[in-house]
């Protein structure tokens, strides 16, 4: 079983202190939510979680070796990570962007291999894109996109895939899809970390969370011990109402305390 973890790590940049001592312990096998406040630092531990910013204290520790002690297309090749920004400027077809998440396993001028042509095709059955390997990338929808990155992502065939708000702006039915894809993954041995607003989706989707509060973790452990009415309105400043969904599952509706 990998392990992906941070130990008392720090990120300062332009001057300023992001994150302040923070510690997280990512395990195979599970959807781990990272939630706060606009500006808490999610999206800075995630690329720390990565190796794409430096810490500025503390190390991220891959199965007990350092991120810096491992060459950058090792750490590549072992945690994918898919921006929040989707932007597709050019005229790839989907079969080649999420052949680009091959990189990692091949030198620059090496041609593909069966390996590679089979990691993409798993990729994109896993993200249900298979049909639209052909389309030219930037002519899909949002939702669309948004699981060709995923699947280029997942054609690194890694233990760790880190997803930075991946169902910001898109509709109801495609942010499930999502959410249903990363639960699978999951169940697949994948170990899976999103950061994400959608606190409804963390109470349903999700094994494990952090909530992340002016750049420390406030609380973290199982979804049931971190996403409570009393952690929510303690992190995000609001009355947290908490109902019961017809499958059982929590959903909360939130109020200004001043009401």
């Amino acid at each position: 079983m990998s392990v992906l973890e941070a130990r008392g790590i720090s990120v300062v940049r332009g001057g300023r202190r992001i994150l302040h001592d923070v510690g997280l312990r990512i395990e195979s096998g599970a959807v781990t939510a990272l939630a706060g406040p606009n500006g808490s630092g999610k999206s800075t531990l995630l690329r720390a979680l990565a190796g794409i910013w430096t810490v500025s204290e503390g190390s991220v520790v891959l199965d007990e070796v350092p991120l810096q002690a491992r060459s950058r297309r090792d750490v590549a090749s072992r945690i994918a990570f898919v921006a929040q920004d989707i932007r597709i400027d050019f005229a790839f077809t989907v079969a080649e962007i999420v052949a680009m998440g091959r990189y990692p396993h091949r030198g620059r001028f090496d041609r593909e291999a069966a390996a590679d042509r089979q990691a993409v095709d798993e990729a994109m059955e896993w993200c249900g894109i298979a049909s639209l390997r052909g389309r030219c990338a930037n002519t899909l929808s949002g939702g669309e996109r948004q699981r060709v990155v995923i699947a280029r992502g997942l054609a690194v065939q890694p233990d760790f895939i880190l997803l930075d708000e991946p169902t910001a702006n898109l509709d109801i039915e495609h942010a499930i899809r999502i959410l249903d894809l990363c639960a699978a993954l999951a169940r697949a041995g994948k170990s899976i970390v999103v950061a994400t607003h959608d606190l409804n989706a963390v109470a349903r989707y999700t094994s494990r969370a952090a909530l992340i509060d002016s750049g420390r973790i406030a609380y973290c452990g199982t979804r049931a011990e971190v996403v409570n009415s009393q952690t929510l309105e303690k992190v995000f400043q609001v009355r947290a109402e908490r109902l019961l969904s017809a499958d059982g599952s929590p959903v909360y509706m939130f109020h200004r305390k001043d009401t």
